[in-house]
């Protein structure tokens, strides 16, 4: 069952009466990817916008899906039973203007970007909103409140499991209670050492657990008087938190800021609340309460300050007030567990994940040696991978965890990267409305479906525990040579090819009885509007617009800007939206490089086993294929454009690519032609260029190809709004974003003012800074590493002869 919000504009039609005087309605479907997700008994509230009358909009019915999706007039419907409606603020209709000042509305795609008629709700959102439907007044009696109060009261109210950890924390809280005892410490054996790693969050990651406890990495007597100093030191708790973590007397390897954090937070639950991801996550951006970090700040003194934070919002007394006590636990152990909720259910905006198949990602996926499990995946609707001595994949940070762990399981030289890989991508990068194609070998396809569910880890199954639900839309068998070799290989890159498949596929649909199965194949092809775009990139609809009118005016553009800030991604993205579709086989992309020529690009003699013959290139073929189809657009998009000799490559074309020049009145004689033919390009044939502003061995694109194209920056977005949501929907704090934010955007700035050497061509890009498929569980590890393994090295690079100036500025993002 799929749980939605269908919108109605009462400027089109009169939502509001329609709903009220008919038992059953029908409804479009707009969006296109939607229509094989929604089904009978999907439960629908109603959504009548503003229509043009301010705060006049809401959630104004409850209704039922009691149809299929069928087709009128070439517009996709369904039908609604309307089960109960409140057409006007007396009645008690759910009004936006209320609903947008709520924890469990007010990231609701419907109200953040309202465009559209269907949204997706998750389970935990329908449930939320429904409580609000049936109890209208509760929603009244929360609009006056603090949003730290809003959410405790949804905290109070909500059925969700809250306490799922309770019996861990207590443990952990037997174990360090002993740790108040100096004389324990003083005691301790390496035995007792490693029993820390049982009662720490941040060690049960079997990597950071086998770093820290896996051997000794000092003398007993260092862990001994190390603990002592950071439990019963006279220093301040700061200092001692730095000491511990950065002074040679004290510092132990593999006990790190989150650490620390969680075992004072456990061995001090009456004076500290934990300080990890989670807390900071909660606190930072769901609460949006500022601790007021500053540079130069240790963690340390972020630990101080994060207390502070806590209690000047009287965190502690408004919970005791709406929530009570809901265990024997301290206070401040049960904040923790408040945050938490926070950081699972609130920290992510629903803006992302109200429409999971928006940008599917396609998968080949092996069944096991001689497809032993196949029979097994279509008896459970279910995926599997193997690996199962690496246990829950959530409890893995990286790929070189899991790729370490293979390794010692195994006592290979060499580390499985393919096998880390698939593990990882298994767990963190496959998403709920993906497709996944089941191979039997290396040229068979058996199956097709849909994943319906999250990764999912069953200690209680035979063999294979990490698995996955998915819908099957096909079983078969179906020839396709030269399929992927390895486990797990994500399609979604080779759109052509996976369009292919599904043509194959969708030719034979038959099972392994031969009975015809339902054509449920989508046709690779999806509508692609501007809301899809903005929903990708770091640009503001304006920004958005001026591309797309630039392209139509110009026919050719370039996107220029430094390396990282995704000129590249947005290329293809630029070609779906100006053609309003993803279609992969109405684009092409080929990447210059200096030793690339007019032979390769547009026509040439090349070698053959009897002598040489005359080839067509890459922008010859696409040409002829956009003027074969008029009526569909074509982008060909190229890569590092200025890395070429563009006047070679191009050759006699420079004149063709003005827009004013395209069409067969405009055909000339090539260089190298056998018969009396003519070449033209297209008026339907659009050019998309990057260049790396940054490239200091390549020359100025030639004045004369300059003039005929469109030149676009594309800048970092380091402190735009967009750039910290996408942050924020990683799981990183407001302080670290705060910090990315500052520090880079000061870089930028001397890497500007450097005129002479540098310039505004090599700032840094944000792309350093964008995880891809999974949240960030260690923010401070993972910025470190950012910084040491990507900025530093390229700040060396930018000013190899300063070293001191690239010290000062490395030291900025300690």
């Amino acid at each position: 069952m799929n749980y939605w919000i269908f919108q109605g504009n009462p400027k089109q039609f009169p939502v509001s009466e329609y709903v009220a005087e008919n038992a059953t309605i029908n409804w479009s479907i707009r969006q296109e990817h939607f229509k094989d997700q929604v089904s009978v008994g999907d439960k629908v509230f109603i959504w009548r916008s503003d229509g043009g009358k301010r705060d006049t909009g809401g959630i104004i019915a409850f209704t039922e899906v009691i149809s299929e999706v069928y087709e009128v007039d070439n517009e996709l419907k369904i039908d609604l039973r309307v089960d109960d409606y409140r057409i006007d603020e007396d009645s008690h209709m759910l009004m936006r203007r209320d609903l947008k000042e709520t924890p469990e509305f007010m990231n609701q795609r419907i109200i953040k970007s309202p465009q559209g008629t269907n949204f997706l709700l998750s389970k935990e959102d329908y449930e939320r909103i429904l409580k609000l439907w049936k109890k209208p007044k509760l929603l009244q009696s929360r609009l006056d409140l603090s949003l730290l109060e809003k959410y405790l009261y949804v905290y109070k109210w909500d059925e969700n499991d809250k306490l799922s950890h309770l019996d861990y924390i207590k443990e952990s809280l037997k174990f360090f209670k002993q740790f108040k005892n100096q004389s324990y410490i003083e005691r301790m054996e390496w035995v007792d050492v490693q029993q820390v790693g049982d009662h720490i969050n941040a060690l049960l990651m079997p990597l950071a657990r086998q770093r820290a406890l896996g051997e000794m990495n000092a003398s007993i007597e260092q862990y001994r008087k190390s603990f002592t100093y950071l439990i019963h030191g006279n220093d301040p708790i700061n200092e001692r938190i730095d000491k511990f973590l950065t002074d040679k007397q004290y510092k132990l390897f593999g006990l790190g800021q989150s650490v620390v954090s969680e075992i004072i937070g456990i061995v001090f639950p009456e004076d500290y609340c934990l300080y990890n991801q989670q807390d900071k996550v909660a606190v930072e951006n769901v609460l949006k309460i500022n601790p007021k970090y500053v540079r130069g700040d240790s963690h340390g003194d972020k630990f101080l300050k994060f207390q502070q934070a806590i209690k000047g919002e009287n965190i502690v007394k408004k919970y005791e007030e709406i929530i009570g006590g809901l265990t024997d636990l301290p206070i401040l152990l049960e904040i923790d567990q408040f945050f938490s909720y926070l950081y699972n259910n609130f920290s992510k905006e629903t803006l992302e994940v109200t429409d999971p198949v928006g940008e599917p990602k396609y998968w080949v996926l092996s069944a096991g040696k001689n497809n032993a499990l196949w029979s097994k995946f279509q008896e459970k609707s279910h995926i599997a991978i193997g690996w199962d001595g690496l246990g829950d994949l959530r409890n893995y940070v990286s790929k070189e965890e899991i790729a370490d762990v293979l390794q010692k399981e195994r006592q290979t030289v060499e580390k499985p990267r393919n096998d880390a890989l698939a593990n990882y991508q298994f767990c963190n990068e496959m998403q709920i409305g993906d497709y996944v194609f089941i191979k039997q070998d290396s040229n068979h396809i058996v199956g097709y479906g849909r994943i319906i569910s999250e990764y999912q880890f069953e200690e209680s199954t035979d063999r294979f525990k990490s698995i996955r639900d998915v819908e099957w839309i096909q079983v078969g068998n179906w020839l396709y040579e030269g399929l992927p070799v390895k486990t797990l290989t994500e399609w979604t890159a080779y759109e052509e090819v996976v369009g292919d498949v599904l043509s194959i596929i969708k030719e034979k649909p038959n099972d392994y009885k031969g009975n015809t199965v339902g054509d449920q194949i989508p046709t690779g092809i999806e509508t692609y509007t501007q809301e899809n775009f903005l929903s990708q990139m770091f640009m503001s609809e304006e920004q958005a617009s001026e591309i797309i009118e630039s392209l139509e005016y110009k026919k050719n553009i370039i996107l220029e800007g430094p390396p990282g800030v995704g000129k590249t991604f947005a290329a293809r993205r630029i070609a779906y939206l100006h053609m309003h579709k993803k279609d992969a086989k109405q684009v092409e992309i080929v990447q210059f490089h200096q030793s690339y020529s007019y032979e390769d690009f547009i026509r040439g003699y090349k070698p053959t086993e009897n002598g040489f013959a005359l080839k067509d290139g890459l922008f010859y073929r696409f040409c002829q294929k956009a003027i074969n189809q008029p009526e569909e657009n074509f982008y060909m998009i190229i890569d590092e454009i200025n890395r070429g000799n563009l006047s070679k490559i191009f050759g006699e074309l420079m004149m063709l690519l003005e827009s004013d020049k395209r069409g067969k009145e405009f055909a000339i004689k090539l260089a190298y032609t056998e018969e009396d033919e003519d070449f033209y390009i297209p008026k339907n044939l659009y050019l998309i260029g990057t260049m790396n502003t940054a490239d200091r061995s390549l020359a100025l694109v030639d004045f004369a190809l300059r003039r005929r194209f469109a030149f676009i920056a594309i800048d970092p977005a380091f402190g735009t709004e967009k750039f910290n949501e996408f942050l924020r929907n990683k799981k990183v704090s407001q302080g670290l974003i705060d910090k990315i934010n500052e520090t880079i955007i000061h870089t930028n700035n001397e890497i500007r003012k450097d005129i002479v050497n540098l310039g505004k061509g090599f700032e840094i890009g944000h792309s350093y800074f964008c995880p891809t498929g999974e949240n960030v569980l260690d923010e401070e590890q993972w910025f470190k590493r950012i910084i040491r393994l990507e900025i530093a090295p390229l700040l060396r690079e930018y000013w190899f002869d300063q070293e001191e100036k690239v010290d000062e500025f490395l030291e900025q993002f300690e």
